[in-house]
């Protein structure tokens, strides 16, 4: 049976000298592991991967995803895939070429990579009040996030709180509270932090593929469907304007079973996304692309050799 699985990554750089706290992938285990699979697994195609879902048939190998539309991407992903002749799927949230403000959910990682996991908690607890907290499915969100990373316990409270239990009509003042006692003005941290739009165009042009990842990186389950179809369908619209081709492709933020809903998924269908990501550590089958084409599982890359995280300059690179 032909086995096809999907890889996920988010940041692959360089040591980060001024986040002593910071989870990345070093950019020479990046290129270690691409060599590993190299040497282990054929990669799929573009075209494997697009006409899987007409012909129903899987192809075989790796897929390559990153996610977040970050800067490291082009600086150090790019030029080791295209020296291998490889290519990748490029999810680009579309809200920092509008807003000039970095994303919250990366705030978040700035914020826990400059200050560490209890720090940024004791922080937080003095902006948080009980009546910021989400009302939806607590249980789930508490239950089903970061049970495949190995964070300390006030690093994963930080983040879930922030991430899926205070509702988004605060979350972002607080964020804005915590991020400028921080780092202070951002403007300039949004340029060099995330792709240009000159670069995911040289991107697109060298054979990567381009697609959403929404607006601005939010739970889908969290939102109403109207708000879904603006996130989703904006996000379509500016990056087809930017590149000057259709979207074909989109991966769900977060990623996890709890973060969309079967709108989500008819909405992406609606739009013309042909396949669509999600977060499940599993092979993809064809009953996937046949049954749930916009909820295609993902591996994340610490889960294969050489993919462990690294952390900041002052902890020693895990060895795989």
């Amino acid at each position: 049976m032909c086995v096809m699985r999907a890889i996920m990554y988010h940041y692959v750089r360089p040591v980060p000298e001024e986040l002593p706290f910071f989870r990345y992938l070093h950019v020479d285990d990046f290129a270690r592991q691409i060599d590993w699979l190299m040497q282990n697994h054929r990669l799929v195609s573009r075209d494997e991967l697009f006409a899987a879902r007409e012909t129903g048939t899987v192809p075989e190998g790796i897929v390559l995803t990153f996610d977040d539309g970050l800067s490291d991407h082009f600086d150090y992903v790019f030029p080791i895939l295209k020296s291998r002749g490889l290519f990748g799927l490029f999810y680009i949230c579309t809200s920092p070429y509008v807003t000039c403000k970095v994303l919250d959910v990366h705030r978040i990682h700035l914020l826990l990579g400059c200050l560490g996991g209890q720090e940024a908690l004791n922080r937080l607890s003095r902006h948080l009040k009980d009546e910021m907290i989400f009302h939806g499915d607590l249980q789930a969100f508490r239950e089903a996030t970061y049970k495949h990373q190995t964070n300390d316990s006030a690093t994963t409270l930080f983040k879930r709180t922030l991430n899926y239990l205070i509702s988004y009509e605060f979350r972002e003042n607080v964020i804005d509270a915590l991020f400028d006692e921080a780092f202070g003005n951002q403007r300039e941290l949004v340029e060099s932090f995330y792709l240009t739009p000159d670069q995911i165009r040289e991107m697109d042009r060298e054979g990567m593929v381009i697609g959403s990842h929404g607006v601005n990186h939010y739970v889908f389950s969290k939102l109403p469907v109207e708000t879904q179809r603006q996130e989703i369908f904006e996000s379509f619209a500016f990056l087809e304007g930017l590149v000057g081709r259709p979207m074909t492709t989109f991966c769900h933020p977060y990623g996890g079973p709890h973060t969309y809903t079967r709108d989500t998924e008819a909405l992406l269908e609606e739009v013309g996304s042909v396949v669509s990501f999600a977060v499940d550590p599993r092979d993809i089958t064809a009953a996937d692309f046949r049954e749930s084409p916009h909820a295609l599982p993902r591996y994340d890359c610490n889960m294969f050799p050489h993919g462990k995280a690294s952390f900041g300059p002052d902890r020693p690179r895990q060895a795989a």
